[in-house]
């Protein structure tokens, strides 16, 4: 056995020679004894040092022992190494091959998560048909419920964050396009961003970040309690239950908040109009009516709909998946959120893209 003994005061010091003396060991060398008999005093930075010491050694398989401390200083290393019990010294270096193995692992997961994801919008599918043949399964008062806290309570943030958008892009629109004497066509840019994507995104973000996550939290929480292991256990069909009403009061609210997102958003357009570019609301409006078709409007609050049942089902999906405690509702809400939202993204695109091959040129 190697005793290493400090004596008098435990400074930095001599708390570096005793780390030092630990650092050197190997898993072959020994069991290792720091002998404090002989030790008067200590300061608490030094013995932190050797404390940190003692755990990367015996991280290392050491064997190290204290010896001879008195019941102060016994007491203070306890109660030090009880926060560095779980310490294992520097980690080693990850190889390409182990980061190439840590990828494939997380793309895995990622597809089996869009597997279960499927097989849930299915059943949810399955219960919706259920309903249609039986509308008496349907929960009218918590789908108008979820119909209120998805779509009446977003209506002031939804309103106010695309109106703000449609001034920011009515001024840098009109900034760029005065330069050129063409300050005519900044309504037909703010329409354009706003109809086409603006609104629709980001009404289907807000609802993503409000209701989804709000959606996943619930049943998240009904998992870790069992609520709905005795549901069913007491013979009803979950999915009818729980998931249906929040999907279709999704479906009914989210094209009526795309609407209200269009209009605030060309509300701030023409703010910026009046008030920047000297442009008369009239002028401003006959613009719109040239540029606009009732198809650009009615794309928007259709393409909302997918918005609704990706959000709605990614939502419950994560939360019925909870396994745990209350941590893994956190987790669940996050991963629902960012689901979502980036499923709506890759949506967004393959509708935009057959959006712009089916939609009539208009000639202005």
């Amino acid at each position: 056995m190697t005793v290493h003994r400090i004596e008098g005061l435990l400074d930095e010091e001599a708390a570096a020679a005793a780390a030092a003396a630990l650092g050197s060991l190997q898993p072959d060398s020994g069991p290792f004894l720091v002998d404090l008999s002989p030790c008067t005093g200590y300061e608490s930075v030094a013995l932190a040092l050797l404390v940190q010491g003692i755990a990367g050694a015996e991280g290392r398989g050491v064997p190290v022992e204290i010896a001879g401390a008195s019941a102060d200083l016994a007491d203070r290393i306890a109660a030090m190494r009880s926060f560095t019990s779980s310490y294992t010294g520097r980690r080693p270096r990850r190889g390409l091959r182990q980061g190439i193995v840590d990828i494939g692992g997380k793309v895995e997961t990622m597809l089996g998560t869009m597997r279960g994801l499927a097989s849930f919008a299915a059943a949810t599918f399955r219960a919706t048909l259920k309903i249609r043949t039986n509308p008496r399964m349907l929960r009218w008062k918590q789908t108008l419920y979820y119909m209120e806290q998805s779509g009446v309570e977003a209506v002031p943030i939804i309103a106010t964050l695309c109106w703000l958008l449609g001034v920011v892009l009515g001024f840098q629109a009109g900034y760029q396009l005065k330069s050129f004497a063409a300050e005519t066509f900044m309504p037909d840019l703010v329409a354009y961003s706003m109809i086409w994507e603006i609104g629709p995104l980001l009404a289907a973000v807000m609802v993503a970040g409000r209701s989804g996550s709000a959606f996943a939290a619930e049943l998240g929480t009904m998992k870790v309690r069992q609520e709905t292991d005795a549901l069913t256990v007491m013979g009803m069909d979950v999915w009818s239950y729980l998931v249906t009403p929040k999907m279709l009061a999704l479906m009914v609210v989210m094209p009526f908040l795309v609407l209200l997102a269009d209009f605030f958003g060309l509300l701030g357009g023409l703010l910026i109009g009046g008030w920047y570019l000297d442009m008369p609301a009239h002028v401003y409006i006959s613009r719109l009516n040239l540029v606009v078709i009732p198809m650009d409007v009615w794309w928007g609050m259709l393409k909302s709909l997918v918005y609704a049942v990706i959000i709605s089902n990614v939502g419950c999906y994560m939360g019925m998946r909870v396994r745990g405690g209350a941590a893994e509702v956190g987790r669940a809400t996050t991963s629902a959120v960012v689901t979502s939202i980036f499923l709506v993204i890759v949506a967004d695109a393959i509708i935009s893209l057959i959006f712009v091959f089916i939609r009539p040129t208009v000639t202005v």
